[in-house]
């Protein structure tokens, strides 16, 4: 079985898409009937094959003047499916994202989209050519279609959709108690608790209520994220860390590697992750915190207080309070082993796409 994962961003490049992509196409090549190609931006990664894997870096602008790129390879692959990932980074106003299943459908391959967004209304002319071409559809968000507008949820009609959940980007990290007090020491200075949010530094991530949700006669905060120098938001962020009360409490170490990130959340006191919109299932971030044994608060629309189980507390969107009275309670915890969460959830999710891959051959 050849498939073909088309997704705008893969490593090097920083995106969640293309993260959760990389994630995938690891653990798909793994399986032995299963040849993975990726056809990727011109950044991300390196043209050729490596570990089971070809790669084909080769779109600049995802422009529809790029779609001879995209048939070329599709052509002289000679993939069985042809599985892309939504959203496409790059060039959004240009129409070769929203045809590529029109592409892939009319040179005969069979076709696999995941979409990890919602849409919006001014959306509803290109979403209609997604959904006219037949093709199976991922969702990695339980209750994906209350992230649409009620006016595109016609984008769902006749479609097989599965839910395959997300699962952490980065690894569990195995610390010695000794590297694990040299590591914290190292972070925490002269304050007495490690509070850690880590991932793109976005408005929506809702980064500024750090400032707000810790407390700056005991804690530490910790930024594990790139924050641009540029826009009022960045700017922002480095003004609230730089002045009283947080001045020489807060550390922004820009990009980390994956390995340095796992080891930062197995020594924290406290993730805190308060996104304006909401956790959930699809949220890698907190399933990372989570894999490393982090207590984790976050935010979320329809879960409530705190899971036992994942050692996550999940407050209101901008429930401050109620986010600084988990961290009074809760921060230290660690959660034990658990079967159902440390295990090779990759694995599972690269089964579960097998198991559809089959299935859509099989038509």
């Amino acid at each position: 079985m050849r498939v073909l994962l088309i997704t705008g961003s893969y490593p090097p490049m920083r995106c969640g898409v293309g993260d959760y992509s990389h994630n995938l196409v690891e653990a798909l090549a793994v399986d032995p009937e299963i040849h993975v190609g990726v056809l990727t931006s011109v950044s991300g990664g390196e043209m050729g094959k490596a570990d089971e894997i070809e790669i084909f870096p080769v779109i600049k602008r995802w422009s529809f003047l790029e779609a001879q790129k995209v048939m070329k390879i599709i052509r002289h692959w000679s993939p069985d499916i042809v599985h892309v990932q939504y959203p496409i980074q790059g060039d959004v106003k240009g129409l070769l994202p929203w045809l590529l299943p029109m592409i892939s459908f009319f040179m005969g391959k069979k076709v696999v989209q995941t979409w990890h967004e919602g849409y919006s209304r001014r959306n509803a002319p290109k979403l209609f050519l997604k959904w006219i071409i037949p093709s199976r559809l991922v969702f990695v968000r339980l209750q994906y279609k209350g992230n649409l507008h009620p006016t595109l949820r016609w984008a769902l009609w006749k479609k097989k959709a599965v839910f395959i959940p997300n699962a952490s980007a980065i690894s569990r990290v195995d610390l010695n108690e000794q590297e694990k007090d040299v590591l914290k020491k190292q972070y925490l200075k002269k304050q007495k608790r490690l509070v850690v949010f880590f991932g793109f530094v976005y408005p929506h991530k809702g980064v500024e209520l750090l400032f707000e949700i810790a407390d700056p006669s005991s804690d530490q905060i910790v930024i594990a994220g790139e924050v641009d120098e540029k826009g009022d938001y960045p700017h922002e962020i480095m003004r609230r860390a730089s002045v009283e009360p947080w001045i020489e409490k807060v550390t922004i170490t820009g990009f980390l590697p994956a390995a340095d990130v796992a080891a930062l959340l197995a020594v924290a006191d406290a993730v805190i992750l308060p996104f304006r919109t909401g956790g959930g299932e699809w949220n890698t971030s907190i399933h990372g915190g989570v894999l490393n044994g982090a207590f984790v608060i976050t935010t979320s629309l329809t879960q409530s207080g705190y899971d036992k189980k994942r050692n996550v507390y999940f407050a209101k969107v901008d429930g401050i309070q109620e986010m600084r009275s988990a961290l009074a309670t809760y921060a230290g915890m660690r959660r034990g082993y658990d079967a159902d969460i440390d295990r090779d959830e990759w694995r599972q999710i690269a089964d579960e796409h097998h198991s559809l891959y089959e299935s859509l051959l099989s038509e």
